[in-house]
């Protein structure tokens, strides 16, 4: 290994060249690609496209670095290498002109990401938006050993960042297994009743009806349950917005204990048909017009009971065969919904296998929350990988 070396100021071994300030009128249906930050992070968002003149400055093509250096720290920063072919680049980014005569490419990216925590501490702005300036970024220093140190390191790098992949991929298979768990639990669970009669929902409920389609924001008002609030078949009152109503529209819109809410549109089709039952909260909630109210006969249906059938993977089937698409909408009415023949036994055996589902739901969340975890912890394993490998060369 070489020699102790200072570290050497970013602007001293490259040029930084921003993109375009592209406006919303610019954008067409085709031509080239605008890279925005989004387009860096997520292979899978959508492209905006651009058919005019751009100069040679702006033209990007594959294998490119390029900088990011505007947008939410933690998520927004960072350096990479450019593979998507053709485009032009959109303001906030930086195309990184390296002097490769001193430093391999890809150990630049590898040093400049090495370096977010202090690119984030230089930069400024509102919450949650943080940019930092060109002059301080060229003064961050990273290291630039001879360049057979670089590439032993760049090797390293490579392979430790497979393994991180490769963890990525089991934790992610073993979080989608985890979560397909408790639907095939709750199907057993029902497996293990005695041929209980099969009733059609709509001889066992007293109201349906749809939310409210009304604008709501944060202002204090009546919390307005959304799709955010059931998706994961459980009430989530972290995130709530709110609406004013008046008293008769308040009184076909509010939520009893044990009402039933069921997804009822939505871009995914596993969100299609999610529920959550309501408790009682002590005040007025009213619901958004994406879901659908179903209020319970309870003398006949425990609505936890419901909600685990819908869950299972017999229900998931049953609302999947009555699911209508439209417009890249997956769709699911009330008259529908309400043709769904389900399992009744006595209110006893009911109440006995809620208890043993929320059991069996507690156990698979368990399982889900620890993989999910493993997953939000590689990016720091990533960060961790790039400054014990890169420590070396300084």
């Amino acid at each position: 290994m070489s020699p102790s070396l200072p570290e050497v100021p970013l602007g001293t071994i490259c040029e930084l060249l921003n993109g375009r300030a592209f406006k919303p009128t610019d954008w067409v249906q085709a031509g080239l690609p605008i890279v925005r930050i989004q387009n860096l992070n997520d292979p899978d968002a959508l492209f905006n496209h651009y058919d005019g003149e751009v100069s040679e400055r702006h033209r990007i093509k594959s294998g490119d670095i390029l900088l990011s250096w505007s947008g939410t720290p933690g998520t927004s920063f960072g350096c990479f290498i450019w593979q998507r072919g053709p485009a032009v680049l959109n303001q906030h980014i930086f195309k990184v002109c390296v002097d490769e005569s001193r430093i391999d490419r890809e150990f630049f990216v590898h040093a400049v990401n090495s370096r977010l925590e202090e690119m984030i501490a230089e930069s400024h702005g509102g919450v949650g938006l943080r940019h930092i300036t060109k002059s301080k970024l060229e003064m961050i220093g990273i290291p630039v050993p001879e360049r057979s140190e670089q590439l032993r390191l760049v090797t390293r790098i490579r392979s430790a960042f497979d393994r991180v992949a490769e963890i990525r991929q089991l934790a992610g298979d073993a979080e989608r297994e985890a979560a397909a768990v408790f639907p095939s639990l709750l199907a057993a669970a029902l497996d293990g009743l005695k041929d209980p009669p099969r009733v059609a929902l709509a001889e066992l409920v007293v109201d349906t009806r749809y939310g409210t389609s009304r604008k709501c924001d944060r202002t204090p008002g009546v919390p307005v349950l959304r799709i955010p609030n059931v998706s994961t078949g459980q009430l989530d009152l972290t995130d709530m917005k709110y609406c004013e109503f008046g008293e008769s529209e308040l009184r076909l819109l509010a939520l009893e204990d044990g009402d039933l809410l069921v997804v009822r549109t939505n871009g995914s089709p596993d969100l299609v048909g999610r529920t959550a039952v309501f408790s009682d909260q002590g005040h007025p909630h009213a619901f958004a017009s994406y879901l659908i109210r179903i209020r319970i006969n309870q003398n006949r249906l425990n609505p936890w009971f419901l909600s685990y059938f819908l869950e299972s993977t017999y229900g998931r089937d049953a609302i999947a065969a009555c699911r209508k698409t439209s417009a890249g909408q997956f769709n699911v009415n009330s008259t529908n919904l309400l043709k769904i023949e389900v399992p009744i036994p006595t209110l006893e055996v009911q109440h006995e296998l809620v208890e043993t589902m929320s059991h069996q739901r507690r156990m698979a969340g368990e399982i889900r929350d620890t993989f999910a975890l493993r997953l939000r912890q590689l990016p720091a394993l990533r960060a961790a990988v790039l400054r014990g490998t890169l420590r070396e060369a300084v």
